[in-house]
């Protein structure tokens, strides 16, 4: 959980800078907001990555099967993610030569909101599909928008968010559960 929570949070920096920095000029509470909300949520992230290590260390090993079940979700998280990199390469390169390039990001977003399907099947994480529909939607509502500052914007930010929220969803899921776990002074 600590390693997908990093993964969402770090994408999710990516495309708030983009939204930021591309455009109208960002109003300073928007930055300070964010820039607050960042913080909370990578401390929050970081806290829970701690408590899950020192728990590790006295987990049960893996038996064989186990090892064999993690590879296997390891290789088809790594085809899911080749394909979504195939995917925007290619519609990176027919934007450019359709001269659609302003859409690259709304396409990008739709291209990563549809690769959250398999990934919430693959791990088994409902919140995932929610993360699909909301960024499928995104980059959709980002090609219907006609200002390519403002759609850079939208998309980027939104993006942003959504991936942020799924982060700190996925955090609090995490935090409850390593709270619930008994403690060494509360066993005997």
């Amino acid at each position: 959980m600590t390693t997908g929570a990093a993964f969402l949070f770090g994408f999710g920096i990516i495309w708030l800078l983009i939204g930021l920095l591309s455009g109208r000029p960002s109003p300073a509470w928007l930055r300070i907001s964010l820039l607050f909300l960042g913080i909370v949520l990578g401390a929050s992230i970081a806290i829970m990555g701690v408590r899950a290590s020192g728990m590790m260390a006295s987990a049960i090993p893996l038996t064989p099967r186990q090892v064999f079940v993690q590879r296997e979700m390891g290789r088809h998280f790594y085809m899911i993610f080749g394909v979504e990199m195939a995917a925007i390469f290619v519609a990176v390169v027919v934007l450019k030569a359709l001269n659609f390039a302003d859409y690259i990001l709304s396409g990008i977003a739709l291209i990563v909101g549809v690769h959250f399907f398999p990934v919430a099947a693959l791990f088994h994480v409902p919140a995932y599909y929610g993360t699909a529909l909301v960024g499928c939607a995104i980059g959709l509502i980002g090609f219907f928008v006609d200002d390519p500052g403002l759609r850079q914007k939208i998309v980027g930010i939104s993006f942003g968010l959504l991936l942020w929220a799924t982060a700190a969803f996925i955090t609090w899921i995490g935090m409850s559960a390593l709270l619930a776990l008994p403690t060494p002074l509360s066993v005997g």
